[in-house]
């Protein structure tokens, strides 16, 4: 279904917020339309998710690159939360952790430097997760929020 199309003519949602605000919301591949992301640092909901909370610095960076919100990219880092990280206390401890401090920090991964390092750098710790490098991929995504928190506070 093309965007072009008015709300009224094809019935569909309207993003209210970011930059596609005023247009229609884009289907799912099945033709269901996608579910709301989290632009205004709201949980988003995943079909199949154990824990409803969107990945926010995945999500921005993916969104600075154009990409879908159900791109590979995402799709990894959230297997990745579900199967991996929430299956132990520290990996719990760690998602928490995350979800406190990460929606401050997606402004600064709308610049558009930034942006383009935080995507390099997620696309480093996909490579790990499939290369099942599984504690040096956290050790990656840890340090890129910890330099994003440092960055923030300079600010």
């Amino acid at each position: 279904m093309s965007n072009s199309k008015s709300p009224k003519d094809t019935h569909g949602p309207i993003v209210k917020t970011g930059p596609t605000a005023g247009q229609n919301r884009s289907r799912n591949q099945d033709g269901q339309w996608r579910a709301k992301r989290s632009d205004a640092n709201k949980p988003r909901e995943t079909k199949g998710s154990k824990d409803k909370k969107g990945c926010f610095l995945t999500t921005a960076a993916c969104e600075h690159r154009g990409l879908a919100d159900d791109c590979y990219e995402l799709n990894v880092m959230r297997d990745f939360r579900d199967s991996v990280l929430l299956r132990s206390a520290k990996g719990r401890e760690m998602v928490d952790t995350y979800y406190r401090i990460a929606p401050d920090l997606v402004p600064l991964v709308r610049e558009v430097g930034t942006g383009n390092r935080v995507w390099e750098t997620i696309s480093d710790v996909v490579r790990l997760i499939e290369h099942r490098r599984h504690e040096e991929a956290i050790a990656v995504y840890r340090s890129l929020v910890n330099s994003l928190v440092e960055r923030a506070k300079g600010r």
